[in-house]
């Protein structure tokens, strides 16, 4: 029963708005299913990482203020360093993008994953009661809960793109522009509410 509710727990907790989740997204519609498995695998490669620290019990260090307050500021001017390139990006027909694409999307997913406090956040405070017992079966499940939600994002995505036309896909561009943007705002937010916090205990 443990395990049902932690696949559900994983599976929410992927599916849910954030940066990761939109990257997977926005490539998909753009590149097709493909280059969102590409931007999957970076993500799933930070999942690793950071279920490897809960199995080897360095999950308190998701919890340090001054770690979070790093990966808020750096991962904020990520954001707004991607939702810049997308907002400049002019009106192209979607077959040259696919011909003139990057290659960087797996790392760029990786590094988005390591520094999206939501995810430090999920796996060190939402996950980690769940870890109490058979914990490498219990990241198992995690991880496929997980692989899951967004695997069911990029079929979904890879159905509905060819019914998008590029003007569509032009726009699809600048909204993921703002949310980004959104995102890196709210980043930025809760790097100051630490920030604050952390000068209050002094």
């Amino acid at each position: 029963m443990d395990f049902c509710i932690l696949f559900i727990v994983a599976f929410v907790g992927g599916i849910t708005p954030g940066p990761d989740i939109l990257l997977v997204m926005r490539n998909t519609l753009r590149f097709g299913g493909w280059q969102g498995i590409k931007v999957f695998c970076g993500i799933a490669t930070g999942w690793i990482i950071f279920l490897s620290m809960i199995y080897f019990g360095f999950v308190y260090v998701f919890r340090s203020h001054f770690f979070q307050l790093l990966l808020s500021i750096v991962s904020g001017c990520y954001l707004i360093f991607v939702a810049y390139q997308l907002i400049k990006a002019k009106f192209t027909s979607i077959y040259i993008q696919n011909k003139n694409k990057e290659h960087d999307t797996y790392f760029k997913a990786l590094f988005i994953n390591l520094t999206n406090p939501k995810a430090i956040l999920f796996f060190s405070i939402m996950v980690a009661p769940f870890m109490q017992n058979k914990i490498l079966s219990s990241l198992i499940v995690l991880f496929c809960g997980l692989s899951s939600a967004f695997l069911f994002v990029i079929f979904l995505a890879t159905f509905f793109r060819h019914m998008i036309n590029d003007k569509a896909f032009y726009y699809i561009d600048k909204l993921c522009a703002l949310l980004f943007s959104f995102f890196a705002i709210l980043l930025f937010y809760h790097a100051w509410e630490i920030y604050y916090n952390m000068s209050s205990n002094q």
